[in-house]
């Protein structure tokens, strides 16, 4: 279990590597919670940041989703392949 950690690990302070559409190991956890219906306040404890963190994180990702509600973005994010 070490060893697979480790090499998904990245060094201290570096940014993390985005996913073939871009998205940080974070966004994608993100649109995951958001998914299965978690507010913003339930998706900021789980990733451990604050919800005006998640909002911004939301916003960014539904403006690259091209939406205009969350329901859209998670509806444009599944045909994507995101989900």
């Amino acid at each position: 279990m070490f060893e697979q950690c480790w090499s998904a690990g990245t060094p201290f302070g570096a940014p993390p590597h985005p996913d073939s559409n871009g998205c940080t190991p974070t966004e994608r956890a993100l649109l995951a919670l958001a998914a299965a219906g978690d507010t913003d306040e339930a998706a900021a404890r789980t990733l451990s940041v604050s919800p005006r963190t998640v909002s911004r994180m939301m916003s960014n990702l539904m403006e690259r989703l091209e939406a205009v509600s969350r329901f859209q973005a998670g509806v444009n994010a599944t045909r994507r392949g995101w989900l």
